[in-house]
């Protein structure tokens, strides 16, 4: 097995030897420094941790109560212990192979200590930054035989891509049992749903975005039906997300399932429906009368779309927006157009009446399209286990990434000076 990595790969005719052995010479020296830097990290993290419980060496024991354990005769005094010299352990990193110097403890029994280290997990091969950088290379879109040729490219070692998918199941499993960090709860949530391939059968996750762009939940895998958005609208309840902690609205695609369920769980939120599902269906309407390349199509629909697209801010928005249906039914009398709009229309301008409304899905939409990118070069999930624990470390992913950007361009707006020349009296 080669271990080419970007800063070593070489291409015929591109570049001069002297870069490339340059910049050989630069990886080995910056992975030498990286493994003797991680190297003491750990160690002295290792001999703080067996100080923090004996005490320093030499100094008095005083008897009390310890998490560890005498082997032998499973005695917890910590004044039993003594340290008794290291036993060596190699531990692969993102970098490397280091080999560290494990301290081991012995009772007076003559038998050896159980310790449950914090610095290094008990019998693991690789540590923590191997599995994360697996996870992150996961979810970005990489295979995990992918991973596995680009983690034991990294260290230099034979990583297998089994390790990733242990890790994202893991990660998986712990997050669906920890706390959901859902935050504060938002004044509106989108609701929509995700198609999936789970074992051949199609499936769905159901998706629920805040109107600030977090991501709330990808529910599933599960159906479309009633009792399932009932069932993800009672946990987000118990999370901390309801009418009683400030919630006014939900937007949502026209599905009578997601109406159904906000009706029985949150009654007293109002519905708005996707404006741009209206009108999809608009076009639709007119598509099977005048043929889907028609003239007619792009004006009805531009028609239609005068109604439901008004600025909230301007005084008597739904007063014109009423207005425009009228004159819109009058002169459509009698077509399904005029019928989808009518029916849709008090739905489609709540957010008019309620501040801070969502008027469209879009937001859940861009994440659906984002999750689909993801999951459109993998062959489905393979089960409902591993389709649940991609959903919940993905949503956890796909947050601190929201994060990090919105950070980054409140970073770029503050370094931003405004270099133009201003003149008390321009030309």
């Amino acid at each position: 097995m080669t271990h080419d990595t970007p800063a070593s790969f070489t291409m015929q005719g591109f570049g001069a030897p002297t870069q490339h052995q340059l910049l050989e010479a630069k990886e080995r020296y910056v992975r030498a420094m990286s493994l003797e830097i991680t190297q003491q990290m750990l160690q002295k993290s290792l001999e703080a941790e067996v100080t923090a419980e004996l005490g320093e060496h030499y100094a008095d024991r005083s008897d009390g109560f310890s998490d560890w354990a005498c082997r032998r005769c499973d005695s917890h005094n910590r004044g039993q212990f003594r340290r008794n010299g290291h036993y060596r352990r190699s531990l692969t990193v993102r970098e490397g192979t280091v080999t560290l110097r494990m301290p081991l403890v012995r009772c007076r029994c003559k038998g050896y200590v159980e310790i449950p280290w914090q610095t290094v997990d008990p019998r693991a091969r690789y540590w923590l930054d191997v599995d994360l950088d697996g996870i992150r290379r996961y979810l970005a879109g990489m295979s995990y035989r992918l991973v596995g040729d680009a983690a034991s490219t990294a260290a230099q070692t034979n990583i297998s891509h089994v390790q990733a998918w242990r890790t994202m199941q893991e990660a998986g499993a712990q997050g669906k049992q920890a706390a959901p960090g859902l935050g504060s709860c938002p004044r509106s949530v989108i609701l929509d749903e995700a198609y999936i391939s789970v074992d051949g059968e199609m499936r769905v996750f159901l998706i629920a975005v805040a109107d600030d762009g977090r991501l709330l939940s990808v529910w599933g895998p599960t159906g479309r039906t009633l009792d399932n958005w009932q069932a993800l609208l009672e946990w987000l309840t118990g999370c901390g997300i309801g009418p009683l902690q400030g919630l006014v609205g939900v937007t949502y695609d026209g599905d009578a399932a997601i109406a159904g369920a906000v009706q029985l769980v949150w009654p007293r939120v109002v519905l708005q429906e996707c404006v741009w599902h209206i009108l999809e269906r608009v076009a639709g309407d007119v598509a099977v009368v005048y043929g889907p390349k028609a003239p007619e199509v792009e004006r009805i629909v531009d028609e239609a779309a005068r109604i439901f697209l008004r600025n909230p801010e301007r005084p008597d928005a739904e007063g014109r927006a009423r207005l425009r249906l009228t004159q819109f039914v009058q002169g459509h009398q009698g077509t399904a157009w005029a019928q989808t709009v009518s029916r849709a229309f008090e739905e489609g301008t709540e957010y008019l009446r309620t501040p801070g409304l969502q008027r469209t899905n879009g937001l859940a939409e861009r994440t659906i399209k984002e999750l689909r990118r993801r999951t459109k070069t993998m062959d489905g999930f393979k089960s409902d286990d591993g389709a649940t624990h991609f959903a919940v470390v993905w949503r956890v992913w796909k947050n601190m990434r929201s994060e990090m950007n919105r950070e980054l361009r409140r970073q770029v707006r503050h370094r931003k000076r405004n270099l133009k020349i201003r003149h008390d009296h321009p030309k």
